[in-house]
Order: structure tokens, then sequence, then C-alpha cells
């Protein structure tokens, strides 16, 4: 049997450097795909209650509408647009509907956010010299 020499113990080391930082971000990118799931179920279930307050207000419209006759003008009178903004319910709904639609918007900041977050973690963990700094 040989001894190894310095080459060897070299590129084995590299080797060993390359797999630590290759494991770290294979770490990373797993729970940054289970964190974007997690993320877009939410938003899917935030877009589907949004649908439901807004379903819900184009009812209360309705009904709102069916209770009268409406002019020609339809919506464009003014006593009618009143009784519509007057009703406590269609307040109700519209500002629900505008929570979620805002609360959309912050999870799509925060995933960008969020994004930005995990490439600078990854950076300082797993760069060049790997975990460890060496």
């Amino acid at each position: 049997m040989t001894a190894p020499d310095s080459q060897t113990s070299f590129s084995l080391s590299a080797v060993l450097s390359n797999l630590k930082v290759g494991l770290c971000v294979l770490r990373g990118e797993l729970g940054r795909v289970a964190s974007g799931v997690l993320r877009g179920m939410e938003a899917r279930q935030l877009r589907r209650r949004m649908d439901d307050e807004y379903a819900a207000l184009g009812r209360r419209v309705a009904e709102l509408l069916e209770a009268g006759p409406l002019d020609a003008a339809g919506l464009a009178d003014d006593a009618r647009v009143r009784v519509l903004m007057d009703d406590a319910r269609v307040r109700e709904l519209a500002g629900r509907a505008a929570f979620l639609r805002d609360e959309l918007a912050r999870h799509a900041a925060g995933a960008a956010t969020e994004r930005e977050r995990h490439l600078a973690r990854m950076a300082r963990c797993c760069g060049s010299n790997g975990p460890s700094g060496n």
C-alpha cells in the first residue's frame, strides 16, 4: 500500500468541502420549497375567502336592487347609490373584501421579502467556503 500524497488529501478535502456546501444548499432549498407550499396554500385560502365575501356583497346588492324598481339610469341615480352605501351589511362585506385584498397584497410582499432573506441566509451559511467559514 502506498501512503496518500498531498495532492490526494487536497482533493479529498476539496470534495468534502463541496459536499458540505451542497448539503447546506439542499437543506435550505428544501426548507424554502416547504415554506412556499404552505404560503401557496395560505394564499389560496385567502383568495377563496375574498371570493366568498365578494359573492356575499353581490348578493346583498342584488337584494337591495330588487327591493325597489330601478329607473332608466340604473345605479347612476344618486339616491339609489346612497341607499347602497348606507346599508350596513354592504359596508361590512365591502370592508371584509377590501381587508382580504390588502392581506393578499401583504402576503405577496412578505413572500418577496422572505425570498431575499433566504438568499442572504444561504449566502452567509453556504458561501464559497462552506458553513464553517474555512
